[in-house]
């Protein structure tokens, strides 16, 4: 901590030398030596070095101090993002992907999403998406996909909450990716809060919970399901049933968190 905060002070006195260095013809009005575009652009220059100084960038889930604003440190990375495919992804889907863990990783941030309508994290979920955007398992997920479809919200749960969470995270990392985001299923039945139970009681409360919002032919559509967290799988594949129904070809999922294969 102390060597972080002694980087930042470092780099603010770095900044503001610079400034001042800079600074010469600030006051100088139509003088040849600088521009009031030129000032104004200072000004905020001035302005971004004492808010780096005042409030530097912090971890968004241990607070450490790091670079860039969102950015994850070294430690939590380490700790938390799981690029890699689940061995036994519940039928019809094809491939999982989780990019990070869960209960040792973003809970905290998602429940400040989901439970206290918290859109501030967002900034920090969106980034973790950008930082593995195009590693080998990222691209390899992606590879033909026709369009993505997320695990929908009934509605007295969106009203209640405002917003679809899964939406919110992933819709300008698939946009960045050039698919499209397709809100095609509904969910029928208002359900509870499912973390409190195992995947025989989820299969029990989730069956069929999901339609589609009207008869559309997917055949031959590769079609990609995205969550903000995968559990037992029970809702992707409930979900996954509906699509397969209407013909989708192939079935894959891209869960932000998950504690799959973790003891």
């Amino acid at each position: 901590m102390l060597e972080n905060l002694l980087r930042v002070l470092r780099d603010s006195v770095q900044k503001f030398s610079q400034l001042v260095l800079k600074s010469g013809g600030l006051f100088c009005y139509n003088d040849g030596k600088i521009s009031r575009g030129e000032r104004m652009n200072f000004l905020k220059e001035i302005f971004g070095a004492i808010v780096y100084f005042l409030f530097p960038p912090r971890c968004p889930v241990c607070r450490e101090i790091v670079d860039e604003r969102y950015q994850l440190c070294k430690t939590c990375a380490e700790k938390i993002l799981r690029l890699n495919f689940y061995s036994e992804p519940p039928a019809p889907i094809e491939k999982v992907l989780r990019v990070t863990r869960y209960r040792e990783g973003l809970q905290p941030l998602l429940h400040k999403l989901k439970f206290d309508n918290n859109l501030n994290v967002l900034p920090a979920l969106k980034k973790i998406l950008a930082d593995v955007a195009n590693r080998e398992e990222m691209l390899k997920l992606l590879n033909g996909a026709d369009f993505a479809v997320p695990v929908p919200l009934h509605t007295e749960r969106l009203k209640e909450r405002g917003f679809n969470q899964t939406e919110k995270i992933f819709e300008e990392f698939l946009e960045k990716k050039n698919i499209p985001l397709k809100k095609i299923l509904i969910r029928r039945v208002a359900t509870p809060k499912l973390y409190k139970f195992g995947r025989a009681e989820r299969q029990k409360i989730l069956s069929g919970v999901f339609s589609a919002v009207e008869v559309i032919d997917l055949r031959g559509k590769k079609v990609l399901i995205v969550d903000d967290i995968f559990t037992t799988g029970t809702t992707v594949s409930e979900c996954a049933k509906v699509l397969k129904s209407l013909g989708a070809e192939k079935i894959s999922v891209l869960a932000l968190a998950s504690d799959f294969g973790e003891k």
